[in-house]
């Protein structure tokens, strides 16, 4: 039997909507998706030296042979279109062309945030996850903007993995332009159903198939009860080691309970500014590339 490779790919960007992408393309009847987040095309990229301890031992869940990323996809028998989601696919210079040399022939889909949002998401997700120790976003913000923003990977950076047009124009460069859809996360959380339709079209599947797009997944910010906030942070050890061990359906009963009621600080609209400033050109170039307005974007006005 022919081995089956993934027909399309959701590079990022992370805190994007991505993890609803996931269920909602899962939800199809013509579709195949692996789990989320393999990571099998930048397994080989050492972490920068940024990064944290947990987020370091994560990335040992990553999937580095070959034979068993192919077997993530050895029951897509009978599908139209098979998929694979990672978000950090949007965070390697080297992920186009890995994926190019294996599957030439696939869609890319991202999905992309406001960066500057994007970036806050970002941290409070991983400070409530327990992998970011920084007490401060505004801190861990000026450290990087006293550095240059990363060039080849981005991983655990937050200006950096804003950096859209820098990751993104190596899939431009590779993959023809009909075989690349970039949406924006604005335009997903006002009409996910429209969103999903042209996603389905896209990958030749049955764009009349309605799927529950009622709920937001994977949503960020800071745990509001105090109690669960300090089991879910502390706890981030014990869960890194279990992941491997625990089936999916477990882990993902676990995470509900503890962020269920959620609260995002404001954030400081002069620190705002200035990460807009520092990601400026970027966000320029990338209007040309996606050939979309993002006008918006630029204003400093949340």
């Amino acid at each position: 039997m022919t081995q089956r490779l993934p027909d399309f790919f959701v590079i990022g960007a992370g805190r994007s909507g991505t993890t609803s992408l996931q269920v909602h393309l899962d939800a199809h009847p013509q579709v195949f998706m692996c789990r989320k987040s393999p990571d099998y095309f930048v397994s080989g990229d050492a972490a920068p030296p940024w990064e944290t301890e947990v987020a370091r031992a994560m990335m040992d869940h990553r999937v580095h042979d070959r034979d068993e990323y192919l077997a993530l996809f050895r029951d897509a028998a009978g599908k139209a279109a098979v998929g694979e989601v990672s978000p950090v696919y949007l965070q390697s210079l080297a992920a186009p062309g890995r994926i190019h040399a294996l599957c030439p022939d696939v869609r890319i889909v991202a999905i992309l945030r406001h960066p500057v949002d994007r970036a806050y998401a970002h941290f409070l997700g991983r400070q409530r996850d327990g992998i970011e120790p920084a007490g401060s976003f505004a801190a861990r913000i000026e450290r990087e903007l006293k550095s240059p923003l990363p060039d080849d990977i981005a991983f655990g950076s937050y200006l950096g993995c804003g950096r859209y047009h820098h990751f993104l124009r190596g899939y431009y460069s590779r993959f023809p332009r009909d075989r690349i859809r970039v949406y924006l996360f604005d335009d997903f959380v006002e009409s996910p159903g429209r969103v999903m339709a042209d996603l389905f079209a896209f990958l030749g599947v049955d764009p009349e198939v309605e799927v529950d797009v009622s709920q937001r997944r994977n949503r960020g910010g800071v745990i509001a009860n105090p109690l669960l906030r300090a089991i879910w942070t502390g706890t981030v050890g014990l869960r890194t080691r279990l992941r491997a061990r625990l089936p999916e359906s477990i882990r993902n009963a676990a995470g509900p309970w503890f962020l269920h009621s959620l609260e995002v600080p404001p954030l400081d609209p002069a620190l705002r500014a200035r990460m807009l400033t520092a990601l400026h050109d970027d966000i320029v170039a990338l209007q040309s590339l996606i050939d979309r307005d993002l006008g918006t974007w630029l204003s400093r006005e949340p």
